[in-house]
């Protein structure tokens, strides 16, 4: 009976002790790692939102160009392989949008780059922000692309910027009196930048009659006889064009057959080599402000650019490939400081971006916006020539 006993008071004893170590067990939280902090995928995927086919084809070609060889050269970001995820916007916003829910939703990409176009770029960023996953767009330079984006950056400069300089350089280096503007109403892109350099034009000569007309178009017309029959009666100093380079081209070609001597200015749309194909000899004396050009550049982060671009194309670098090449690095940089895949993070780490691309020192603007200069291009005999360099502040 005393066993019986002894044996009782024991298996009591040790479910007390279970008992009690269970709860122990039960009241130590398990460790949650930080946020951002998870292991590190295999590989790190990272979307590209381009113009592959449509009317913006040439852009998208030439920035998938410059993403290519920044991707050739820096191929790994925190120990990781990243994998590039090009999806074709065929140059529509529906489909730019469509291509960015993509990359979210199926492809789980931690950023984008892309879109070279304004209005593509706009289109995406709807999708993107509200998934807050961030962005770093190519050329598209139109103010709207980034405004209220918190996730939304660009490698461009911002077309109040480049219309500025524009109107400048036509002002104070040809000695511009009166302008005509010549522009595709049916684009973001040029309507905003007409407009700037519309108002730093009427600024720069002090006379608010020195803007004589303007004169629209859609994108698709090839027959702009018209418009230029009435530009010509204008007899204005400067022809401001800020157009695709399609229309652009063949603007050039009907302005030389009705014999009109004005000259012709553009902006970096006009930066593909499309545009002297179809031009051909009639764009000789057009200028046009750009993102780049390998004469207005010197340092050794633009020398290597441009060689191993010549070595792997066999043409020279422009606009949409050195802002392709840019952004992939800019991005690149951000998620190596960020050290995360977290896009939270990855967004943090691009706003203190301080970067040395092919363009200089490479910071953001308050509204995202990259704060670089504008080169000024001439076609003389049949070549790109490098004019000056508008600087940020200048």
């Amino acid at each position: 009976m005393n066993r019986l006993k002894t044996l009782q008071t024991l298996v009591a004893f040790l479910m007390v002790v279970a008992l009690l170590l269970g709860g122990c067990a039960q009241a130590t939280p398990t460790a949650q790692p930080e946020k951002g902090a998870a292991t590190l995928p295999d590989v790190i995927k990272i979307g590209v939102n381009e113009t592959m086919t449509g009317w913006g084809a040439a852009y998208g070609d030439m920035t998938w160009k410059g993403i290519q060889l920044a991707h050739e050269q820096k191929p790994e970001v925190l120990g990781k392989k990243i994998e590039l995820v090009l999806v074709d916007n065929k140059s529509e916003k529906s489909e730019s949008a469509l291509a960015a829910q993509r990359l979210v939703e199926v492809e789980k990409v931690v950023a984008v780059i892309g879109v070279n176009s304004s209005s593509m770029s706009m289109a995406q960023n709807e999708v993107l922000d509200k998934a807050k996953i961030p962005s770093i767009a190519t050329a598209a330079t139109n103010p709207l692309v980034t405004q209220g984006k918190p996730y939304a950056f660009r490698a461009a400069f911002i077309d109040p910027f480049q219309g500025d300089a524009a109107a400048k350089f036509a002002v104070e280096e040809l000695k511009a009196k009166t302008a005509v503007l010549l522009v595709d109403i049916a684009l973001d892109y040029p309507v905003g930048l007409a407009n700037y350099f519309r108002s730093s034009f009427i600024k720069y000569t002090g006379n608010e009659k020195s803007v004589l007309g303007y004169f629209s178009f859609q994108t698709g017309d090839r027959d702009f006889t018209a418009q230029l029959t009435q530009i010509k009666s204008l007899n204005p100093d400067i022809i401001f064009a800020p157009d695709e380079y399609a229309e652009l081209g063949a603007i050039l070609q009907q302005a030389k057959q009705l014999g009109i001597t004005a000259q012709f200015l553009a902006g970096d749309s006009a930066d593909v080599p499309e545009l002297l194909q179809i031009a051909g000899p009639n764009a000789e004396g057009f200028m046009y402000t750009a993102q780049f050009h390998p004469d207005a550049y010197t340092h050794p982060e633009a020398k290597q650019f441009v060689e191993a671009f010549r070595a792997k194309y066999g043409i020279d670098p422009e606009t949409f490939s050195v802002t392709g090449y840019d952004a992939y690095l800019i991005l690149r940089d951000a998620i190596e400081r960020a050290g995360s895949v977290d896009p939270e993070k990855i967004r943090e780490a691009l706003e203190s971006t301080a970067f040395v691309g092919a363009r200089g020192m490479i910071k953001f603007d308050k509204d995202h916006n990259a704060i670089v200069g504008v080169p000024v291009i001439e076609i003389k005999n049949g070549k790109k020539t490098f004019r000056y360099l508008v600087e940020p502040g200048q």
